[in-house]
C-alpha cells in the first residue's frame, strides 16, 4: 500500500493504515495543527506543529516533497487543513482519520485522550 497522489484518491487515513505505511517509508511528516495547550496534554513524537489559524503564515515552511499527514484531536480541524493545502498546491497532504484521539485508542493507549 502506498499513498496515492491524486487528490480524487482516498484522502483519509486511519491510524492502522498510517502505522502500516510508517513502517514501510520514511519520508512522511506527522503534522500536528492542535493548539498548544493540547500538545502540553500529548503529542506525537517528531510530529511538526503548527497551529491551525497560523497554516496560512506558515505554508512556504511546509515542505512539498513528503507526504503530509495532517492531524487535530479528533480530525476536523486537520481535514480542513489538508483541504486548504491541497487548494494550495499541495497534492502530498492526507488527514488521519478520527486524530490523535483515535490514535490513542487504536494504536497507542499512552497517548493521553483528552475532551
Amino acid at each position: 500500500m502506498s499513498f496515492k497522489k491524486d487528490p480524487s484518491d482516498k484522502v483519509d487515513f486511519t491510524p492502522l493504515e498510517l502505522v502500516q505505511e510508517m513502517e514501510k517509508r520514511k519520508d512522511l511528516l506527522m503534522l500536528d495543527v492542535r493548539e498548544p495547550t493540547e500538545i502540553q496534554i500529548c503529542h506525537l513524537e517528531n510530529a511538526m506543529h503548527v497551529p491551525m489559524g497560523q497554516i496560512p503564515s506558515k505554508i512556504d515552511d511546509l515542505p512539498r516533497n513528503k507526504d503530509l499527514v495532517v492531524f487535530c484531536h479528533m480530525g476536523v480541524r486537520s481535514k480542513q487543513v489538508m483541504h486548504y493545502l491541497r487548494k494550495n498546491g499541495f497534492t502530498r497532504v492526507f488527514n488521519l482519520k478520527g486524530g490523535i484521539d483515535r490514535w490513542s485508542i487504536e494504536v497507542d493507549a499512552k497517548v493521553q485522550r483528552y475532551r
